[in-house]
């Protein structure tokens, strides 16, 4: 007896997927997913490290220059970066800059990441613009200027901004240092400034600076690394805040053969805070998760062993031989698609049986046809033997006659009469091997534009001498002709075929009517004799080779035989529809080309 049945054995396989699954995530994102982050931070800021060291190998004047789409750039980045050397000393720091123009025209780079840091929303209320007066007190870097620009940088501690429309109005932050120089003062006005977004800047400048402050002056093992030019990548917690950092010192070889240090800071706080409520988060979804994979795993176990359990019980019918009853399971999927596989596959053991009397019934008419097809071949060699056997025991007789030596008044006309059955076996042959070609499946027609009427015009020309003969006339109709796109050596040959069929049956002195007349998109041509009505089954047989409906078969009159049936398969080949009817006490064959 079984213990589960297939219901309880696929919640279970179900639940325990799904639970593992779901763990499986879980854990992901806690432990694993914030190393990753950091790791792919760090190698990009890594990478963006090594890219500015190369722009500063090359050209370190561009390098330096605050407004700098590098400078941006590395801001796009959430990175803070200054150049300094082993010491400390920062010759490149943050682009929070402006450029100041003396009176004497001598031009002032002033630093303004110590306003950025310290008075952030003081400095942000002042909005200094391009055009304005400003005074800073503080000191001046030695060495920071650019030889090319002639500028000097300077550090401010303070700043005043002078209202040029209200004398004596001004702004001003920071602090005055106690006995100050005259050279501790500089006044111009605002030539260019470089402020990014203040949101976030004030904070990752302190954090710079603090960075710096930890990590100068470098140790002996961080020198000697950057000394043999190899990066170093650290991770640092700011004691003031308690948030995390990712550091990159990027060694850089200036153009005097020296070494500076590219040092960049950015925050890793982020996935630590998020990482820490996802904890607790997911605290409460798993036990969430836990209850909703209970309920799926049950409605999906029930879902699927529904319908197999209806299925086994409809095999269990099967193998009693019951193919009755019943309904398949109605779902648009493998199971819907298996039931109806099931149900349909005893009505098909049914139709099978049906199908198999169908396909006996099939062979045998198909035997028939070949037996009717191999009688056909044996009626085409009899018939054409017995129209060849005549006019060789015709010519046999004549020349044996000639071999006797007949008397010379009546060897003119053994040599006729064999000349001419000669003529009627060639004609014969050449029906035969014409007939042949064209049932041939390699057959080609050579099509172009032709005007039937223009055609049985050239023909009758040629048959002038046999409509003399049995006193007929000949009228051809031309009724709105269309061209048609056919063969016309064979158009030629059924033409003549038929016309020459025509003087043979029709009565002598009577008129043959030839109609070529335009209907719709085709073009209907008729021949039509007066003579003889033809009798019902001869219109159905007048096709086939070597019919002849003169019950005598007389040979002055009847032809090969073969010349219908020619003209049959050129019509075929041009898919061309054809008749032929008894009609005003004659009979008239009736072609449709379609243009």
């Amino acid at each position: 007896m079984k213990r589960f049945g297939v219901t309880t054995k696929l919640f279970i396989a179900t639940a325990v997927i799904f639970i593992l699954f779901y763990v499986i995530v879980l854990l992901c994102q806690l432990l694993v997913f914030p190393e990753f982050y950091e790791h792919r931070k760090m190698n990009k800021l890594e990478r963006a490290a090594a890219a500015l060291a190369s722009i500063y190998q090359k050209d370190p004047e561009a390098a330096r220059e605050p407004y700098s789409k590098t400078w941006l750039q590395m801001h796009k980045n959430e990175a803070d970066f200054a150049l300094t050397d082993f010491a400390g000393n920062v010759s490149i720091n943050d682009p929070f800059r402006m450029r100041i123009l003396r009176e004497d025209g001598k031009v002032i780079d002033v630093s303004l990441s110590y306003f950025v840091s310290a008075y952030r929303r003081d400095f942000k209320r002042m909005n200094i613009k391009v055009g304005q007066e400003v005074e800073v007190r503080g000191e001046f870097a030695e060495g920071a200027g650019s030889v090319s620009t002639g500028s000097v940088t300077f550090y401010p501690h303070y700043l005043k901004k002078i209202d040029g429309t209200h004398p004596g109005a001004f702004q001003e932050i920071g602090r005055i240092e106690a006995g100050g120089t005259e050279s501790d003062v500089v006044r111009g006005k605002v030539e260019k400034i470089s402020v990014p977004n203040l949101s976030k800047a004030g904070i990752r400048l302190g954090v710079l600076y603090s960075a710096m402050d930890e990590f100068f002056p470098l140790s002996t093992a961080y020198t000697e690394r950057l000394k043999q030019m190899e990066p170093i990548e650290q991770r640092w917690t700011d004691p003031w805040t308690g948030s995390r950092n990712g550091i990159i010192m990027q060694p850089v070889l200036s153009r005097n053969g020296g070494i500076e240090v590219l040092f960049l800071v950015t925050s890793l706080q982020e996935i630590k805070e998020t990482n820490s409520a996802l904890r607790l988060f997911y605290g409460y979804l798993g036990l969430g998760g836990f209850i909703l994979i209970m309920l799926l795993s049950i409605f999906y176990s029930r879902m699927l062993t529904r319908p197999l359990l209806l299925l086994n019980k409809r095999a269990e019918e099967m193998k009693h031989l019951n193919f009755s009853g019943g309904q398949p399971v109605q779902r648009k999927d493998e199971l819907g698609s298996l039931s109806n596989t099931l149900f349909e596959l005893s009505s098909k053991l049914e139709r099978t049986l049906g199908e198999l009397n169908e396909t006996n019934a099939r062979l045998r008419r198909e035997i028939e046809q070949n037996k009717e097809l191999e009688q056909l071949q044996k009626d085409f060699f009899a018939n054409a033997s017995h129209e060849l056997k005549t006019p060789i025991s015709i010519v046999r007789g004549f020349a044996e006659g000639l071999r006797d030596g007949i008397s010379a008044g009546r060897q003119d006309h053994y040599v006729g009469v064999i000349l001419e059955e000669s003529g009627k076996m060639e004609r014969l042959v050449q029906d035969m091997l014409d007939l042949l070609r064209l049932e041939s499946p390699t057959v080609k027609l050579y099509k172009s534009p032709i005007l039937l009427g223009e055609l049985t015009e050239d023909m009758l020309e040629k048959l002038v001498y046999q409509l003399r003969e049995k006193r007929l006339t000949a009228r051809v109709i031309r009724d709105g002709e269309r061209e048609i796109m056919a063969d016309a050596a064979k158009m030629e040959q059924v033409v003549m075929n038929l016309m020459t069929n025509a003087i043979r049956h029709a009565e002598e002195g009577s008129t043959i009517r030839i109609r070529v007349s335009a209907e719709g998109e085709a073009c209907v041509y008729s021949i039509h004799n007066q003579g003889e009505a033809l009798p019902d089954a001869y219109l159905k047989r007048i096709w086939e080779r070597f019919f002849r409906a003169e019950p005598s078969r007389d040979r002055k009159s009847g032809g090969t035989g073969l010349g219908l049936a020619i003209v049959r398969r050129i019509l075929e080949l041009h898919e061309c529809e054809y008749r032929v009817e008894n009609k005003d006490g004659g009979v008239m064959f009736t072609l449709k080309f379609w243009t």
